[in-house]
């Protein structure tokens, strides 16, 4: 029998501050594999702080015949690194996932270590590939893509046969992960991730989804089922639901929420929709949410109608506020998620969303990196298609816009100076303060929760008035030198 292994491989440009979470599709991918004879090893890399050298070698990786690594737009230049330090002319690499999914056959054209991608869901196309990896019955299987010659062959992805209720559930307990645990903090046992559906209905520009006309989804009796067996095994007090859109269907969403709930009334619930879906199942939604504790994560992106346009969101301002509204009426908690900063927006653009954020009280630590945030555009989506000429920067990794706003460029430099300098450091004396809580240090625990958007307001009002950015004068306020201050009390050294 072959040996074989999956890889999540490491995120080296992410700081971890919590333990990864299970990956998911490839935990789907190894139970079908194990369920027919195919046993892989299972190793998630993606918080790893050793090098790749280490996780080659503690793993023993090259002694495996065939590797399936997941791939990731942001992460894909670091991927291909441990991709060629593992590759030698006894095993053969197949890339998955997003990246694969959304580039194609384009891998095969600029990898020559990767023997196969496949595109779209793997459970049974991987599977089928194993089986037949040493026949020519191989080159039928559903989304490969292959070299053939001197050309490169993508086989047509069809779902119309597949069905979500049928994937095995993941062994969430087989699986190898190598992360720091010193210094990560382990949420796995009180979080439980799950998948009820794939795909959307959609069609946002920037989004991996953009491309697909589907929409697949589990019945709320299987998601249960897996609830039932994962909570026999650990008393998890959240489920986080991960669909890209768990509020396709209101309906559905809610049968699901009521009937774990039912169950486990003391779990609470999160999951990510959109404002217009808010706003037309408004009664439902209140009714909901004021009977279960639930986080509802909002991709409200901006608040600009002119850009809103522009991603084809199919919404507005005022259907923002609206769903804002909404949820005030509810026990939730809130948490949107922004692209601040995108090449052809203009500084009135960032205002409005800004200005969004502040009047709503969105302005938690925990959506800090909406400030940071830029659009991506990924290799295969609309909006790379219409807008990839004003970025900079390889398909295969974060890329930087070229703003046609030089006022946007200021404010981006700085706010991405800031981060650089001090994120780290915040993040570091707040977890530092929450661990060893003391009254005397809640107003410093206050401050340094605020700070990145008292700073970003602070720039966006010079930019506005003087189309510059001047970091020398940030420094000479009351603020910054209070920030320092702080920062010193709890760390040594700071830059």
């Amino acid at each position: 029998m072959k040996k074989i292994a999956l890889i999540n491989p490491p995120y080296r440009v992410v700081r971890h501050t919590l333990s990864p979470s299970f990956p998911l599709g490839l935990g789907y991918i190894k139970k079908v594999c194990d369920n027919n004879g195919l046993l892989c090893d299972l190793y998630d890399f993606s918080a790893s702080t050793k090098s790749d050298d280490e996780l080659i070698k503690k793993y023993n990786i090259m002694s495996y015949d065939i590797i399936g690594v997941s791939s990731y737009s942001l992460f894909f230049t670091d991927t291909i690194k441990l991709i060629n330090k593992i590759k030698n002319k006894n095993n053969i690499i197949i890339v998955g996932g997003h990246h694969a999914t959304l580039c194609r056959g384009k891998l095969l054209e600029e990898f020559k270590n990767i023997d196969y991608c496949l595109m779209g869901f793997g459970e049974y196309s991987f599977c089928e590939l194993i089986k037949n990896i040493d026949s020519p019955d191989k080159y039928r299987i559903n989304g490969l893509c292959y070299r053939k010659g001197d050309s490169i062959i993508e086989n047509e992805e069809d779902y119309g046969d597949f069905v979500l209720d049928n994937i095995p559930f993941p062994d969430r307990n087989n699986i190898t992960v190598d992360f720091n645990e010193n210094k990560t903090i382990d949420i796995s046992k009180t979080i439980l991730n799950i998948s009820t559906s794939r795909g959307c209905p959609y069609h946002c520009t920037y989004c991996v989804n953009c491309k697909n006309n589907y929409w697949l989804k589990r019945s709320p009796e299987n998601v249960l089922d897996e609830v039932k067996r994962e909570m026999n095994k650990n008393q998890y007090k959240r489920i986080n639901f991960i669909d890209c859109n768990f509020y396709v269907d209101p309906k559905r969403a809610e049968d699901i929420i009521n009937k774990i709930h039912s169950k486990y009334p003391e779990v609470s619930f999160s999951f990510q929709t959109r404002s217009d879906q808010i706003v037309n199942n408004k009664s439902e939604i209140i009714k909901l949410l004021n009977r279960v504790k639930c986080n509802i994560d909002i991709g409200i992106e901006s608040n600009s109608n002119a850009v809103l346009q522009r991603y084809k969101k199919e919404i507005n301002e005022k259907t923002n506020q609206e769903a804002i509204d909404i949820l005030k009426e509810t026990n939730c908690e809130i948490v949107v998620y922004i692209i601040m900063f995108e090449a052809l927006e203009t500084l009135s653009d960032i205002r409005k969303t800004f200005d969004f954020l502040k009047k709503n009280q969105l302005t938690q630590y925990n959506g800090i990196n909406n400030l940071y945030q830029t659009i991506i555009p990924f290799y295969g989506s609309q909006y790379y298609d219409d807008y990839h000429e004003f970025y900079n920067g390889s398909i295969h990794e974060r890329t930087h816009p070229k703003f046609i706003h030089s006022d946007v460029e200021e404010l981006y430099n700085v706010m991405r100076d800031f981060r650089n300098r001090f994120e780290d450091i915040i993040e570091e004396v707040i977890v530092d303060i929450n661990n060893d809580f003391s009254w005397d240090k809640r107003d410093d625990l206050s401050f340094l929760s605020k700070i990145a958007y008292i700073t970003f307001e602070y720039y966006l009002i010079m930019c506005e008035k003087y189309s510059i950015c001047d970091k020398e004068e940030f420094e000479k306020t009351k603020i910054y030198k209070k920030l320092i201050s702080i920062l010193k009390k709890y760390k040594k050294e700071i830059i």
